[in-house]
């Protein structure tokens, strides 16, 4: 607003000045002509100048007013990269690009459709949604009379585009003056679509934004990319420094991690909770049998049966070898019986490396419970007595389930 006054102010100031030197040169060529002729004189040269001080101003202060546009958009792009790139999760980091979209197009409504199975693998829902102001009732309230706006058209499917007109319809977007829609894509694919409600300004308003921050938009569509790829990176690496490669479910050091946090949780909040340590009877023997091979595949469809078996807030991780162990949270000596004989039942009754050999192959597992606060006062000690309650299971003939006192401590 001060840049604008001061414009203004520029102007009229040279036009006073190129019209007083008008004025005083017209007067020096015609001294004995009258002051009022004299002006009447120079009054068309003064008019002319003014309409060309006035245009050149006009043009000026476009051009400023694009500038620093672009300027603005540039601080909004530098300020976003800096909040995308501060969080490499990926849930948060689609979360921040919404937010960012969102403020860019200055919008009231916003949502992110996740498109790419990958990222739909770190997520929790498949769209995102973000109101940042409340529409104002009375503005459109008739439908269909919204700008639509696609910022790369060409990056959408058929099905995309079906898909946002639902969407549109269902999030009430029709209520907008403007509903924009940006594909985040790369070079192979597209992996989501942001579509932002804007009302708070006019439609030409809204086309000028959307037509000047292309450039900007796309800059930050790279940069994003770019995020994306290192977070999912990142997951990958995290997931695989936690999952054991041959079962794909949990190893030895996530169960090291969460144990230490559920047992801190458990002493802390006051709940009871309990370690089980299984152990396949006779592995070795059909691992001989048949061989390493069909060994391991024995243990991934032991994994999977017992990762379908177990409850949601229990955690089931390979211990080592064809041993596995169980977290199991707000779970009595008992409650975990209860689990471990549901547990070696179905396995029992579990026909392996089905169609893969001849014979019907079933397997039996033995199983030592040890729980917080009935065996001890420490993780480790709670681990240890489970331990040893799977020995006593073991040397009591197998296919047997042992809590820690039922043998003695």
């Amino acid at each position: 607003m001060e840049s604008k006054r001061l414009m203004i102010l520029t102007e009229v100031l040279i036009i006073i000045v190129l019209s007083t030197v008008l004025f005083f040169v017209a007067a020096y060529f015609e001294r004995l002509l009258p002051i009022k002729l004299l002006i009447k004189k120079i009054f068309p040269f003064i008019f002319v100048t003014t309409i060309f001080v006035f245009l050149c101003f006009l043009v000026i202060n476009y051009y400023y007013s694009q500038v620093l546009l672009q300027k603005t958009l540039v601080d909004n792009l530098n300020n976003s990269l800096l909040k995308l790139s501060s969080n490499l999760k990926i849930e948060k980091m689609l979360q921040n690009c919404l937010e960012i979209l969102i403020d860019f197009y200055n919008g009231e409504l916003g949502i992110l459709l996740i498109l790419d199975e990958n990222l739909k693998n770190f997520v929790s829902t498949d769209i995102i949604s973000q109101t940042c102001k409340k529409l104002n009732s009375n503005k459109n309230k008739k439908a269909n009379e919204y700008i639509y706006k696609i910022l790369t058209p060409n990056k959408l499917t058929y099905e995309n585009e079906k898909k946002i007109k639902e969407l549109i319809k269902e999030y009430e977007f029709d209520k907008y003056l403007g509903v924009i829609a940006i594909p985040i894509f790369d070079e192979k694919k597209t992996k989501a679509v942001c579509i932002i409600g804007v009302s708070s300004k006019g439609k030409k308003e809204i086309l000028k934004i959307f037509e000047a921050s292309k450039s900007v938009i796309e800059v930050f569509l790279k940069h994003l990319n770019l995020e994306l790829e290192n977070s999912l990176l990142h997951e990958k690496v995290n997931i695989a420094s936690i999952t054991d490669a041959l079962t794909e479910i949990y190893n030895r050091r996530y169960f090291n991690i969460r144990l230490k946090e559920e047992f801190a949780k458990a002493r802390r909040e006051g709940y009871p909770f309990s370690i089980m340590i299984s152990d396949l009877d006779n592995f070795k023997r059909y691992v001989d049998t048949y061989g390493h091979p069909m060994g391991d595949i024995i243990l991934k469809e032991v994994a999977s049966f017992l990762k379908s078996t177990i409850r949601e807030t229990d955690i089931i991780c390979r211990f080592g070898g064809d041993e596995f162990a169980y977290l199991l949270p707000f779970s009595t000596s008992l409650d975990a019986k209860v689990v471990a004989e549901r547990i070696k039942k179905n396995i029992q009754n579990f026909k392996f490396l089905k169609d893969k050999i001849n014979e019907d192959i079933h397997l039996t597992l033995s199983i030592g419970i040890a729980s917080f606060p009935e065996h001890g006062n420490s993780d480790e000690e709670i681990l240890t007595k489970a331990d040893i309650a799977l020995f006593m299971a073991k040397s009591m003939g197998k296919n047997k389930i042992v809590i820690y006192e039922e043998k003695g401590g």
